[in-house]
C-alpha cells in the first residue's frame, strides 16, 4: 500500500490522470444508461400508440444479441458509476492541489 501512495505522491499527474479516467468511465456508463432508458421509453410509447398495453421492458429483451449486463437500468445500477465520477473529481482536485504544492 505504501508503494501505491508513493507512486501517486511522486508524480501528481498520475493522480489527476486516474481521476479523469474515472470521470470519463462513470460519465460514459451514465450516458449509455440514459440512452438505454430513452430506448425503453420509446418502445413503451410505440406500444401504447398501437393500442397495446405497454409492458415493462429491459434492455436484454430489446437487444437479445448484445451484452447489456453492464448498462445501468435503475438508480441502484447507476450508483457505482456516480461513485466513480465523484471519486474521479476528488482525485483530480487532490492531484491538482498536490501539483501546486510541489
Amino acid at each position: 500500500m505504501d508503494r501505491v501512495i508513493e507512486y501517486f505522491l511522486t508524480e501528481p499527474r498520475r493522480l489527476t490522470s486516474l481521476g479523469r479516467a474515472l470521470i470519463r468511465f462513470g460519465g460514459g456508463v451514465l450516458t449509455i444508461g440514459a440512452i438505454g432508458n430513452v430506448a425503453n421509453a420509446a418502445v413503451g410509447i410505440v406500444q401504447t400508440m398501437g393500442k397495446k398495453l405497454a409492458t415493462e421492458q429491459t434492455l436484454a429483451t430489446l437487444y437479445p444479441s448484445l451484452p447489456t449486463w453492464w448498462i445501468p437500468e435503475s438508480i441502484v445500477g447507476c450508483l457505482p458509476a456516480v461513485v466513480a465520477v465523484i471519486t474521479g473529481i476528488v482525485l483530480t482536485q487532490m492531484g491538482e492541489r498536490l501539483r501546486a504544492y510541489l
